[in-house]
This record gives C-alpha cells, sequence and structure tokens, in this order.
C-alpha cells in the first residue's frame, strides 16, 4: 500500500493511524463510578496513542474529565456482556484495552466489550477504550451507543483525533450530515498537521450526499499546506482530483490522478480515478489501461472490473468485457462475497447480447 491518506478503517486505536497523533493535552483523575486501579503496569501494546496520553496525563491540573459511570446507557445497555468474558481483565486498563483491540480485529466483538468495560473498571476515563466500546458499537450498528461512546473519549481526551473522526463517520451514517461535519472539523481543529483530519473532512465533502466539491477542494488545498509533504502526498493529490472529477473538470482531474499514481505506482485507486475522469472525457482507449491497472492492483473492488467491461464494451469489445466480468465473478465466488457476485452477474448479462447490444454498465 502507498504511502497515502487514510483509505480504510482498521481495528483499536491505531486503526486510523497513517501517521502520529499530534498532541497537547490536559487531563487527571478519575470520576465516580467504576473503580479505578493505582497499580503501575508496564505498556504491553507498544501503542503511540497509549504513551502519548499517558505522557499528558502526568502532567495534566485541574478538574478531573468525565469518565464513564455505573448508570450510562454504555455500562447498562441489554446487550452488554460480563466483564469476565475478558480474560485479561484483571490485568489493568492497558493490558485489557489492547487485548479488546485484538479480539475487535477478529469480531470477537462481545469479548471485545467485556475487555473495553473491563478497562474502564480500572480507569473509568480511559480514551482509547472508550473509543474501543465506539469501534464495537459501530460494528454492532448500534450508532447511538457509538455516539456515546466516542463523545465521551473526546471529553477525556479532546485532543483525540481518531474519535473526532469516528464521531463524524457514525453521524455520516445515521445522515446527520451537520453533526458530522462540526466532528471532522474539530479533528481538523485539534490535528492541524494530521492527514487523517484533514482526509476525513475532505470525504465527508466529496461523499455522495453531500458533493461539495468546491469545499472538498479548498480542503485539500489547505491540506497539503499543513501537512508536513503534502504537496507531494498521493493522498491528497488524488482527493483534489475527485473533487475535480465531481465538479466535472475532467482534464484537471486526469492530471491529478496521473501525478498520485506517478508518486504510488501501487495506489489503485488513482489508476481508477484517472481511468474514469478518461472516459468522462470520451478517451476510452486511454482510460482501459488505467483500469486494467486498478484491478491488477485492487482485484477486491468491484467497481473497478466493472468500469473495465464497460469501457471495453464502448470500444466494442464485448468478448474482452465478458471474460472480464467472469473472471471477476470467480474472485469474488472464492472470497464467498455474495453481494459482489450477484452484481456482477448482472452486469454479465447485460453483455452476454453480443457487440450490437448496447449496455449501460
Amino acid at each position: 500500500m502507498p504511502p497515502i491518506v487514510r483509505m480504510s478503517r482498521s481495528s483499536g486505536v491505531s486503526w486510523r493511524r497513517v501517521c502520529l497523533l499530534i498532541v497537547c493535552v490536559v487531563l487527571a483523575g478519575v470520576q465516580s463510578g467504576f473503580a479505578q486501579s493505582d497499580r503501575e503496569e508496564s505498556d504491553p501494546s507498544g501503542s503511540d496513542d497509549f504513551g502519548k496520553y499517558e505522557q499528558m496525563s502526568s502532567k495534566a491540573t485541574g478538574t478531573p474529565p468525565n469518565g464513564l459511570t455505573d448508570d450510562s446507557t454504555l455500562a447498562t445497555h441489554p446487550q452488554k456482556p460480563d466483564e469476565s468474558l475478558c480474560e485479561r481483565g484483571e490485568e489493568g486498563h492497558r493490558r485489557a484495552t489492547t487485548y479488546g483491540n485484538e479480539l475487535l480485529k477478529m469480531n470477537e466483538l462481545q469479548k471485545a466489550e467485556a475487555c473495553f468495560l473491563s478497562a474502564l473498571k480500572h480507569k473509568n476515563d480511559f480514551p482509547m477504550a472508550l473509543y474501543g466500546l465506539g469501534e464495537v458499537h459501530v460494528a454492532s450498528s448500534r450508532y447511538t451507543l457509538a455516539v456515546d461512546a466516542y463523545e465521551l473519549a473526546v471529553r477525556t481526551w479532546p485532543q483525540y483525533v481518531d474519535a473526532f473522526v469516528a464521531l463524524g463517520d457514525v453521524h455520516l451514517k445515521m445522515r446527520k450530515r451537520k453533526k458530522a461535519e462540526k466532528s471532522y472539523q474539530q479533528a481538523v481543529d485539534v490535528g492541524k498537521e494530521d492527514p487523517l483530519a484533514w482526509e476525513a473532512l475532505g470525504r465527508f465533502y466529496l461523499h455522495d450526499d453531500v458533493r461539495k466539491y468546491w469545499q472538498a477542494h479548498v480542503t485539500y488545498k489547505r491540506a497539503a499546506l499543513a501537512v508536513q509533504n503534502g504537496r507531494s502526498s498521493p493522498g491528497l493529490i488524488l482527493g483534489l482530483a475527485e473533487a475535480a472529477k465531481g465538479a466535472r473538470k475532467f482534464e484537471d482531474c486526469v492530471a491529478k490522478a496521473d501525478r498520485a499514481s506517478s508518486l504510488a505506482p501501487r495506489f489503485g485507486n488513482a489508476k481508477f480515478i484517472a481511468g474514469s475522469c478518461r472516459a468522462s472525457l470520451g478517451d476510452l482507449t486511454g482510460a482501459i489501461p488505467n483500469f486494467r491497472d486498478a484491478v491488477r492492483i485492487d482485484p477486491e473492488e468491484v467497481k473497478h472490473h466493472i468500469s473495465l467491461a464497460k469501457s471495453l464494451v464502448g470500444v466494442k469489445m464485448s468478448e474482452q468485457a465478458r471474460e472480464v466480468l467472469m473472471g471477476a465473478v470467480e474472485v469474488f465466488s472464492d472470497a464467498s462475497d455474495d453481494d459482489a457476485i450477484v452484481t456482477l452477474s448482472r452486469e454479465l448479462e447485460k453483455v452476454k447480447g453480443g457487440d450490437n447490444t448496447k449496455s449501460d454498465l
């Protein structure tokens, strides 16, 4: 994977990290509620987030932040597991959180939740455990509980960029666009040099439910100036290409997507965007190599296969288009991806009429 800005979401505190968090936070103490642990622990995870949080909290002064309380919906909801499900729940807040993250990666959601709750019994304002609870509830489609968890995480650690981004993601899933935008903007405000924050805000403006392409353009331009080496970041440059595509400035899109691709030759989405904009300009012959590269680099993306097939149909190469789609069906059959198979099979039927049959792939 090329050194680009966040392209996907992974598990635990490190899921969203493309670069280190830029943090400066005032934290302290604990609230009443879950019992706290005074024991000293070594950091078993090597997590930069853990280390930075502990470093900042050791310098904290002032009023303690709010933490998880016994009467919180996060601690009382009907599906809440018993903390005893966490095998490392008695080992302290950091070890329990680290184990919860590992379980989350394996989709062991109940056990992961038990570990995060166990961590919060030791330290009820530990933001990484609150973030983990948010991830569990998102994976379980309990979005209101996820919002509660992420909001607590940023209340206890106001510099927590990942949690602001996650909060924006959940609001967007719930179609609360104003709240989503506010959360992404807060991520930028506390992480001015963090590409994760800028990318999240830019992606929000590019989202199909938002489509504010000029604001996306401005966001990626600002990001290029704020982020270290931002002007040569393939991810930020591709963001500008996608903003140009949305604004139907296809030539500009091609130029920027090609540049992103040249900086990161294994950047499959850059190849795809370049091909899409060439196709929009009517240059299907030029788009086909882009789409072939996108399929080769990221074969798990259905849209890459379909776009290649569409371009082949457009240049009267329907037989090759059928081969592309049949090969894609095999790929996704091996992955047991039924939704992808249905989509590809539907498109394959549209091509089977031959060269003279119009396809709306």
